[in-house]
């Protein structure tokens, strides 16, 4: 049976221990959210070890298999020219099984709206919940407020596969989104979304943003799906990466003041 709108979270162990007690204390307290969160981690994740979980009786633990690639497409990932940034798959693999969060098996509840465990929780989450991504994908545009970045800068332009991506995907958009907070109708997910996903990442494995480029591809230009998370509901802003001095903001990347 479906349930309606659940929140999820997608870590390993490391993450989990490192961050779950804090969001769950925010997710609880100043979001105000009292339904299912959705933990999915790997086969082995030992969650015994991790009190937050015993003690939270709303809590429904997914365990999905990791997102592993054969080894020619893991040496190219693994040596993408990133520049001054660190080589995410080698710092950040395990933000590939995101990918997941896109198996059938999600198809149980109607609504999923997904967090990075280290995101930070300020005000009632219940009011972006109440607006429904029907049929589509919710995200923050990752280029938001100044639109001075490219779909192309998430991806290595040094390499030869770029030649064929740019030709094939308008990578000169300024309207692509993050991966940070997703909220998405299950109805988009079909029995080959999973596998489609992993196949595009096969196919252009230059991601220097592991998951997210390859998202965008998929859920922008393939399906057609991605729409703006709304800016603003009630006098809140949904999300931004920074606090805003004069703003009441619900989520954020950053705990700390950047702009007034």
């Amino acid at each position: 049976m479906e349930s309606s709108t659940a929140v999820a979270v997608v870590a390993d162990f490391k993450y989990l221990k490192r961050y779950l007690q804090r969001f769950l204390n925010e997710l609880r307290g100043l979001g105000q959210y009292e339904g299912e969160l959705i933990i999915i981690t790997s086969l082995f994740t030992p969650v015994f070890l991790l009190p937050p979980i015993w003690k939270d009786k709303n809590i429904t633990i997914v365990r999905q298999k990791k997102i592993k690639f054969d080894k020619f497409t893991r040496n190219i990932l693994k040596n993408l020219e990133t520049g001054s940034e660190p080589n995410r798959f080698r710092t950040k693999q395990f933000q590939w099984h995101k990918l997941n969060l896109f198996d059938i098996s999600l198809k149980k509840w109607k609504y999923i709206f997904y967090l990075d465990l280290n995101m930070y929780i300020h005000y009632d989450l219940n009011k972006i919940l109440k607006v429904k991504p029907q049929d589509k994908i919710f995200a923050r545009c990752d280029s938001f407020p100044s639109f001075d970045r490219k779909l192309s800068s998430q991806f290595d332009q040094t390499n030869d596969l770029f030649s064929k991506l740019n030709d094939s995907f308008d990578l000169e958009t300024s309207n692509y989104f993050q991966t940070g907070i997703l909220y998405f109708d299950t109805s988009i997910i079909s029995k080959n979304t999973k596998k489609d996903l992993l196949e595009l990442a096969k196919e252009y494995p230059i991601s220097i943003t592991n998951e997210q480029g390859i998202m965008n591809l998929y859920f922008k230009f393939i399906k057609n799906l991605y729409y703006e998370l709304p800016i603003e509901v009630d006098e809140y802003m949904t999300y931004f990466y920074w606090l805003i001095d004069s703003k009441k903001i619900i989520v954020t990347k950053q705990n700390r003041i950047k702009y007034k």
